[in-house]
């Protein structure tokens, strides 16, 4: 067998491009065949050019690519039908895919719930023993954190009420978003918590033109047994899928416990200035002791009775060591507890190591007496008391009383400044 040449252009074309291919293959060939041929015979005869044998070949090309080509086409064809087929195979099963991932991570979220919900109550109390600290400055971060690990907050802020707007105090930002420093009482969510005294969120309000950019939730910090608004506590950006009415009751339940704990911090503090400032040597606070002082001039003035004001300095306690300032005051306070009565006071002078001692019903002589017991004892207690610190032996006193001329307890102050003179001992 001799193939002709055309027949690698006719099969290859047809089997590669379907019926289109093949016909137009073979017709080409056909024609390249049949005109090659009448130009290699000069004198065509009519009997020749009618037989088989010229157009056999070029009508086997063109058949044959028609044949071969429709053979192909069918093959594309199913091809195409089963690629389509896969392809909606495929995008049904991605959408399948994306409602599965949905649905996973929704039961993922309903079973932490789930195993959690017992313990919820319970790790949350354990996390508000934090905020039985006394120290104001402690509790509005501590709420912050509750809030970040219990109800996975990334960006929270607390408000206070000054006036009648609310100042920014403390907040925790994840993002590059700010906050305003200050923002009117009665606008938007915070206004709304504020004046309804409970916790609101974005669901409950109808005009978003009203609420300010960013705050989902808001909660009021509330004091004196719940009766005054003191700040807000608000919730600016959290995961969607923690966003429910559970997390809105927490973050109103960690509200009233921010608003008990600033109420406890805020009498003790009161509490705490007014009494005892060094519970070492049972001294008053210095604020305490001008009120106080007020109190024993004008009951002094009223009814005659002689009061009398005395002061002890320690020079050089405010450099000393923490040490050496702890013997001085161990000493001073075994040296006042034999010497003075339970009716006098001893009070805290506004600079370290200064105290003012008040002896109602006591003469200036009588408290001149006192002084002089004090400096013997002190001098006694000395070389036990300053082993660590000898630059701590010296002392400054002086002693002032109430006359008939003085129209101020200041003035009692004043004089018994005047009247203070050094002591230093020495061996």
């Amino acid at each position: 067998m001799s193939p002709h040449p055309y027949w690698i252009i006719v099969l290859l074309t047809a089997s590669r491009y379907g019926f289109g291919g093949g016909a137009f293959a073979g017709f080409i060939t056909a024609v390249a065949y049949f005109g090659f041929v009448l130009l290699s015979i000069p004198d065509l005869a009519l009997v020749e050019f009618k037989s088989l044998s010229m157009w056999g070949k070029p009508a086997l090309f063109f058949i044959v690519g028609v044949v071969i080509g429709e053979m192909r086409e069918l093959n594309i064809k199913e091809y195409s039908s089963l690629s389509e087929e896969r392809d909606a195979y495929k995008e049904a099963f991605n959408k399948i895919k994306i409602k599965f991932d949905v649905l996973s991570e929704a039961k993922q979220e309903i079973d932490t719930r789930i195993i959690s919900q017992e313990n919820t109550l319970g790790t949350l109390y354990e996390a508000a023993q934090g905020l039985r600290t006394l120290s104001q400055e402690s509790i509005f971060p501590a709420v912050l954190e509750i809030l970040i690990e219990f109800m996975s907050v990334e960006d929270c802020s607390i408000y206070t009420l000054e006036g009648d707007e609310f100042k920014l105090n403390t907040a925790i930002r994840h993002g590059k978003s700010s906050l305003p420093d200050k923002i009117p009482y009665y606008e938007g969510l915070m206004g709304l918590a504020a004046e309804d005294k409970k916790t609101v969120s974005i669901k409950e309000v109808a005009d978003s033109e009203s609420m300010p950019s960013g705050i989902i939730i808001s909660a009021p910090i509330l004091a004196d047994n719940q009766k005054h608004v003191i700040g807000v506590l608000n919730v600016e950006k959290m995961p969607f899928m923690k966003f429910n009415s559970d997390s809105v009751r927490v973050a109103g339940l960690v509200a009233d416990w921010c608003g008990s704990s600033m109420e406890n911090a805020t009498v003790f503090q009161e509490t705490k200035d007014k009494l005892i400032a060094d519970e070492l040597i049972d001294a008053y606070t210095y604020d305490y002791f001008k009120k106080r002082l007020r109190e024993e001039f004008v009951r002094s003035r009223r009814y005659e009775l002689d009061l009398s004001l005395i002061l002890l300095e320690f020079p050089s306690m405010e450099n000393a060591s923490d040490d050496g300032r702890e013997e001085v005051l161990m000493a001073f306070s075994m040296i006042l507890k034999n010497q003075i009565r339970e009716i006098d006071i001893l009070f805290l002078n506004d600079k370290p190591g200064s105290f003012f001692l008040v002896l109602p019903t006591t003469p200036a002589a009588g408290a001149r007496v006192v002084v002089k017991n004090i400096l013997n004892a002190f001098r006694a207690l000395s070389m036990m008391a300053f082993e660590s610190d000898e630059s701590l032996v010296e002392i400054r006193a002086g002693v002032s009383g109430y006359s008939m001329g003085m129209e101020d307890p200041m003035d009692m102050v004043k004089a018994v400044e005047e009247d203070v003179v050094s002591v230093l001992f020495t061996e």
